[in-house]
């Protein structure tokens, strides 16, 4: 019995080390029942096995005793084949608790691969998922050049990203691989997920393709984009430019002084019409540019310029607008330079035959005194006629400043018809009419001198020559190496030339020519006139001077008055003599005298009978 049991539980024993369990919990429960048969079930066995040798063992002693055949079991149940049996079991249970421990390692393992397994399908579908989403979200319709450059960037990173969670595809492939060949009972569930993972993968394969050609088509439609706002800078900024620039110019203000000058400006104004039409396309391209970029850029500005082709096509029309004014403009500068233009031809007219005018009677002026042939007197009414003729043309002198002044208002500076202007023929026309008034005076002093001092014309003219003679410049005057070279040739004993050169220095020394000198020329201007040389000549010449003649001479030129003013001095005698006399006179004290009145009368006695060389 005990063999045969043994020998049956061998296949039990056996049947739980080979079937594999499907479940931890399965081979806990196996464990369990092979922990209940050794502790319940083969206790009472290994009693009975123990129980059947003992009895084996009587029962052989007492048939030996007895002298009886020993008993011999059937083939199969000796004690041996027991003990044989016994041990068989016992190996069989060692084997079996083993391969159940194992198995629950296997099943733990195969467990905690699950785990990683599931943990990493759903972490790298949970990635995917959300990859996806953020490639469908992604706005690359909106996104200007630099952010697509900064997408491309992260999406170029993004390869690294995928190269990791393609090493994470591949481990969940490993994972299901191993479980399936270790027989895990779940490995259709396992290859189930393992080949769904791979679909989501393939999915975002193509999603990621599809959202790099958006980026990559994108790009090059805002680097087009950029690239004709680029270009759009680049003939907007300089068309800008040329348009305010010609504004400015169409708008300045101008002054020209010639007719030259206006057309100057016609003339350029003309070229700057003449260049509308290319300008005019180069605004045509613009907007052409500017349409384009409309029909493919749906948002956004332009970074290379705040210009707009709205705000350009305003100052064109402005532009435009401004052409037909500047033309009137200029026309109108035209005509009013042309009228100034006549004008300054008129008194270009005017002055050159008012300048060759005085020319001629400065001539005249000049015959009227070197004349050999004519007296003093004759020259006296020569002068007259010359100044009343002076006198009949101030009408054209003052139509000429009638004219200068239309010249001023119309702001006229430059007159290449005339080179004269009105001050210089206002000196002319001052110095002709004192230069007559001037010389008439002196031909009166000359007769004066000739008639107070008893001297006739030849005396005169004898003095003339010897002036004129010495007058190098023929300006009517002497300085005063001249006057001495004169008063040596007519055989005064004067100071030698050195001295006279020399004399500023010894101011202690006054020597006679010095005295002269303060005669002829009171207020040192370094020039002696012909009325000065011909008193001084007269005086030294005549003996029969006296100083009622004199005085005489002074009641003539003061209205038979006791006094004479510096005033009535200054008008009837040269600069130089008069200031003598008046320098030298006292003041008149007497009861009818006046504020300034001079006393000619003490100084023709002090002066009487006087010579200075």
């Amino acid at each position: 019995v005990v063999s045969t049991q043994s020998t049956g539980m061998i296949p039990w024993i056996d049947q739980m080390r080979e079937q594999r369990a499907s479940s931890i919990s399965e081979v806990k429960a196996r464990l369990e029942e092979f922990r209940t048969y050794r502790l319940t079930v083969k206790p009472p066995k290994t009693e009975e096995k123990g129980k059947l040798i003992t009895d084996y063992n009587t029962l052989q002693t007492k048939l030996r005793l007895s002298n009886r055949p020993a008993f011999l079991p059937s083939e199969g149940k000796l004690i041996n084949d027991i003990e044989r049996a016994w041990d068989n079991l016992e190996t069989t249970e060692r084997g079996v608790e083993q391969h159940l421990m194992s198995e629950l390692i296997r099943l733990q393992r195969l467990e905690h691969l699950f785990a990683r397994f599931s943990q990493k399908c759903d972490s790298l579908a949970a990635w995917i998922t959300e990859t996806k989403a953020f490639f469908k979200k992604d706005n690359i319709a909106e996104a200007d050049l630099n952010e697509l450059l900064g997408k491309i960037k992260s999406d170029d990173a993004f390869d690294t990203d995928m190269g990791i969670h393609s090493e994470r595809l591949e481990q969940i492939a490993n994972l299901a691989h191993d479980m399936v060949q270790q027989g895990f009972s779940k490995a259709a569930e396992v290859a189930a997920r393992s080949q769904a993972m791979n679909g989501l993968w393939e999915n975002l394969l193509v999603a990621r393709t599809k959202h790099r050609e958006d980026l990559e088509q994108a790009r090059e439609t805002q680097e087009k984009i950029d690239q004709m706002r680029l270009d759009f800078a680049k003939k907007a900024n300089p068309f800008n430019n040329w348009l305010e620039g010609a504004r400015e110019d169409l708008l300045d203000s101008f002054v020209c002084h010639s007719i030259e000058e206006v057309n100057s400006l016609v003339t350029a104004h003309e070229e700057f019409k003449a260049c509308l039409p290319e300008f005019h396309q180069i605004f045509l391209d613009i907007q052409q540019l500017q349409q384009e970029i409309d029909v493919i850029a749906t948002f956004g500005s332009n970074p290379y310029t705040n210009l707009e082709v709205d705000s350009l096509g305003t100052k064109w029309n402005e532009l435009l607008q401004l052409i037909p004014q500047r033309d009137q403009i200029l026309q109108d500068a035209l005509v009013k330079e042309k009228k100034k233009d006549e004008l300054r031809k008129t008194f270009a007219n005017h002055a050159n035959w008012f300048a060759n005018w005085t020319t001629e009677e400065q001539r005249k002026i000049s015959e009227s005194t070197m004349g050999p042939d004519l007296s003093l007197n004759e020259q006296l009414a020569y002068l007259a006629e010359l100044l009343e003729e002076v006198e009949g043309y101030k009408p054209q002198y003052e139509e000429l400043e009638n004219l200068n002044k239309l010249i001023q208002n119309e702001v006229i500076f430059n007159n290449p018809y005339c080179k004269h202007t009105m001050e210089s023929l206002n000196v002319s026309w001052e110095e002709l009419h004192n230069s007559v008034a001037r010389q008439k005076n002196a031909v009166e002093n000359q007769i004066l001198v000739r008639d107070s001092k008893g001297i006739n014309e030849e005396q005169v003219k004898e003095m003339k020559s010897a002036f004129d003679h010495f007058d190098k410049n023929d300006d009517g005057r002497l300085d005063h190496f001249e006057f001495r070279a004169c008063l040596v040739s007519l055989g005064y004993n004067v100071d030698t030339e050195e001295h006279l050169v020399n004399h500023a220095a010894d101011t202690d020394r006054h020597s006679d020519f010095e005295r002269v000198l303060q005669m002829v020329d009171p207020d040192m201007t370094g020039q002696v006139t012909f009325n000065a040389f011909m008193d001084f000549m007269t005086q030294e010449a005549s003996d029969m001077d006296t100083a009622e003649q004199i005085i005489a001479s002074f009641r003539v030129l003061a209205g038979d008055k006791r006094y004479i003013t510096p005033e009535e001095i200054r008008r009837e005698l040269p600069a130089h003599q008069a200031e003598y006399c008046i320098a030298r006179m006292s003041p008149y004290e007497g009861h009818d005298a006046v504020p300034g009145s001079l006393d000619y009368m003490s100084f023709a006695t002090a002066l009487y009978g006087q010579s200075d060389l």
